[in-house]
């Protein structure tokens, strides 16, 4: 038996109450296969846990035991055949991990990033190259969040706070058997802290740099001895933004965005002038501030030995300004930005002081990485194009569990969720009119699944159902070369309507061999509406009807083999699936084309091993992937009817299935403390992507970034990389100092499929260094984020083909902190 932080886990025969003479070893054909599975992947180094133990001094060194719940059942870590990285809540503070988007950097083979300018609150998550770069509302993630096993169905507003948990789990590759449509890449799960009553809790308050101050706390609470429990959670995040935004006259000279035109097609001349009072400094705003609360509400109803119910509320309130929007390359002789600059801009905004007419060109590339020259109000419409990133989300849940008998357990998840994000942005970086928007996002879902799990003989099996329902709207405008493109007025709607029933079971053959066999149904639907309008009140789009519907099989089979108490290899495939949607951004009723729903198989060969006493931990996978159906963006011209007026070429930004791609790489972990308190935790992970066209042969983008050869996936590096290091050591009166140190790396990523506008390799070196009392009850820390101070970018939007432009989303520079924490009982 297995005592781990205070589960009581038996081994597998004991689990099951197998009859005597049940754990005799394997033989045959699979311990074969697991044996080329040891050999394949027992070398690598993979998907184990970086979590340390809470009592080092009394485990000698042993590195704690981890408990997941992937599988609907609590078992260790190290004996579940499935590609996991789990953090507990010491080791995300450990880190200084706050947010979701901040795990990526010790996952290997993930990028979760915020999709960045343009898109509001929205998360990109990427793992093993699969994954979603956009917020509209016909997409689906490709790493959907589960919170408390909640599921979310939207990318946008999933940026949380990691406030209050357990763990996190980090499960890759395709999960379409237990957790459904849209776990194609993986998932990220995050599991709460349960109240338990014990008087626990803690206050921290951090300071920074950029004025920043942070608050978090949580207190546990009985409020009916031995009945009813509660756990209440807070945070707050404010810190002013480090990109800033300038005023192109105050840096440049007065008159310098002309002296009006005569006008153009009923615009008149129009002068701009500075923003700022004479004196003043140019910095008229700023972008990447935060400004984010969030409170958390869990009660723990303890209604029979046999009967629990957990009810969770949660709230979160954000309001900032938008994300940093750095202009890389305007080229002014790009033949559309030629054309309305001689055409338009000369004739509305006149000459600068040196007689040259204004352009929208190079001259408002600013030459630092963190600002711009953008203007947020819109002298041709006079609309209001605010610089906020504002958020409203809260959502309730009820988990009743219910132990049937001693071997059936039953857990009803009932939730409803609900968000609003409303977000502008000037999204040409210049103080000219030449492309603006503004959205207003709501969703809503309600879901509910049932899960019945249990043991009969050999066999642990869950069974169970589930369903979603929601409704999404996206409501805004968003100007695009005016006069030449467009100026819209947009309105679009969906309902989605997803049921699904599954069932899952692993066969312990003996005590060393187990097989794993699972399949889900999944029927999806969504209907939209598509309404577009010029500003004038003439209808583009009126209200377009897009309809489409899937259903799908997903399965997982899989074979795991025990060789010794510490190593496991295992081989499994499995499949997922992501729902279709229609196009995004339609300028016409042409462009509402639907797209269709993406399927991913994926073999994978695993190996999960501890040495030296259990002070190593060093685990590995291998994987081989086949994307049917691929969901990918594309631009291009969609040629006119012809009708009076009509441009001859409308663009289109769409989304396509494009194909087939294979990928195949190899993930490795490792956590280690060779001598007391010396710990060492390191990631890598290598993903090699091929596209094809249907007929099997390579998929090119001529003339893009590809450069004839094959294209790379969209937010996928080739490799990903982290190394941690950290020394615990007691000084005078017992209090210990803790001083560690992470390297994470990455290499060249590109943000589009046409691979143009890569970001180029780096490396970015963190740094904390923490004092705890003798008490534990004080601790200190003082952190260093980015301490080489690299520049780099989370994201881009690269049209230099099209447009001439390329935009990007900077990563935060050098920032430190000082937190204070008191820890209660």
């Amino acid at each position: 038996m297995i005592i781990s932080k205070g589960v009581f886990l038996p081994n597998h025969c004991s689990r099951v109450h197998r009859p005597a003479g049940w754990c005799a070893d394997a033989t045959g054909r699979l311990k074969t296969v697991l044996g080329a599975a040891a050999v394949g992947a027992g070398a690598l180094l993979g998907q184990s846990s970086p979590v340390w133990a809470d009592q080092q001094q009394e485990t000698g060194g042993v590195l704690e035991e981890v408990v997941v719940t992937a599988q609907f059942r609590q078992e260790k870590l190290q004996t579940t055949p499935i590609a996991i990285t789990a953090f507990t809540a010491d080791n995300l503070e450990t880190r200084g991990i706050n947010t979701v988007t901040d795990i990526d950097a010790y996952v290997p083979n993930a990028v979760i990033q915020p999709l960045g300018a343009g898109w509001g609150s929205t998360m990109a998550a990427f793992i093993r190259g699969v994954g979603l770069g956009d917020n509209i509302l016909s997409f689906e993630p490709g790493v959907p969040i589960y919170v408390d096993d909640v599921y979310f169905g939207r990318p946008q507003g999933a940026i949380l706070d990691l406030l209050d948990l357990e763990r996190v789990e980090v499960l890759r590759g395709p999960q379409g058997t237990l957790f459904g449509k849209n776990a194609i890449g993986g998932t990220i799960r995050l599991i709460s802290k349960k109240p338990t009553g014990d008087g626990s809790g803690s206050v921290s308050i951090t300071v920074g740099s950029f004025n920043r101050i942070d608050a978090r706390g949580s207190t546990d609470v009985t409020l009916v001895d031995n009945k009813v429990f509660a756990r209440f959670s807070f945070s707050s995040k404010k810190a002013d933004g480090f990109f800033n935004v300038l005023d192109y006259e105050c840096v440049h000279g007065p008159g310098t965005l002309g002296n009006g035109g005569p006008g153009f097609a009923g615009y008149p001349g129009i002068v701009l002038g500075t923003q700022v009072a004479p004196g003043k400094g140019c910095v008229v705003d700023t972008l990447n501030d935060e400004n984010v609360q969030s409170g958390r509400a869990a009660f723990r109803f303890l209604i029979s030995d046999a009967v629990e119910l957990n009810v969770i509320g949660d709230v979160t309130n954000q309001r900032q300004k938008g994300p940093g929007d750095k202009y890389t390359v305007i080229d002014g002789t790009n033949g559309l930005n030629a054309a309305w600059n001689a055409v338009f801009v000369a004739n509305v905004f006149g000459n600068d002081p040196s007689g040259n007419p204004i352009a929208w060109d190079s001259r408002f590339v600013t030459p630092d990485l963190y600002s711009n020259y953008s203007r947020y109000d819109d002298p041709l419409t006079h609309r209001s194009v605010p610089n906020i990133n504002d958020l409203n989300h809260w959502g309730v849940s009820a988990t009743l569990e219910w132990k049937l008998t001693d071997t059936v357990r039953l857990k009803a998840i009932t939730a409803y969720r609900r968000f609003w994000n409303n977000f502008g942005r000037d999204s040409d970086g210049s103080p000219l009119p030449n492309n603006s928007t503004y959205d207003e996002s709501t969703h809503r879902q309600a879901t509910q699944e049932v899960q019945l799990t249990g043991t009969s003989g050999g066999l642990d099996w869950a069974a169970g159902a589930f369903y979603y329902d929601a409704y999404d709207t996206n409501r805004g405008f968003d100007i695009l070369y005016p006069t030449f493109i467009y100026q819209h007025d947009s309105f679009d709607r969906q309902t989605t309507k997803n049921w699904a029933v599954f069932t899952q079971g692993t066969y312990h053959v003996n005590d060393k061999l187990s097989l794993t066999l699972g399949g889900r149904y999944t029927d999806d639907k969504k209907d939209a509406t598509v309404y577009r309008a010029n500003f004038d009140g003439s209808v583009v789009i009126n209200d377009e009807f897009v309809p489409t519907k899937a259903n799908n099989t997903d399965f997982t089979v899989s074979a795991d083999y025990r060789w010794t108490d510490t190593l496991m290899t295992y081989i499994k495939y499995a499949t997922g699936f992501k729902g279709g949607g229609f196009s995004p951004r339609p300028a016409d009723p042409i462009q509402t084309e639907p797209f269709k729903p993406e399927k991913l198989r994926t073999l994978e060969l695993g190996a999960k091993s501890e040495l030296m006493d259990r002070r190593v931990r060093l685990n590995g996978a291998l994987f081989f992937s086949r994307y049917l159906d691929q969901q990918t963006f594309a631009q291009q011209c969609d040629p006119g009817t012809g009708g009076p007026g009509e441009p001859a070429c409308i663009n289109w930004f769409r989304e396509v299935n494009a194909g087939k791609a294979k990928i195949w790489g190899l993930e490795a972990e490792l956590q280690a403390e060779p001598v007391d308190h010396l710990r060492i935790d390191g990631s890598f992970g290598y993903v090699n992507y091929n596209l094809y066209d249907n007929e099997g042969n390579v998929l090119l983008f001529e003339g893009d970034g590809c450069g004839g050869d094959r294209c790379y996936s969209p937010r996928t590096p080739k490799f990903t990389g982290a190394l941690g290091l950290q020394y615990g050591f007691a000084v005078t009166g017992g209090a210990t100092f803790t001083p560690r140190i992470d390297a994470v790396y990455q290499s060249k990523i590109y943000f589009n499929t046409n691979n143009t506008g890569p970001q180029d390799a780096y490396t970015l070196i963190n740094g904390r260094l923490t004092w705890q009392a003798p008490d534990k009850k004080w601790e200190i820390a003082a952190y260093g984020d980015n301490l080489t101070d690299k520049g780099y970018f989370n994201g881009k939007l690269s049209l230099i083909g099209f447009f001439g432009r390329e935009q990007g989303n900077p990563g935060a520079p050098r920032t430190w902190g000082l937190s204070f924490k008191r820890n209660f009982q």
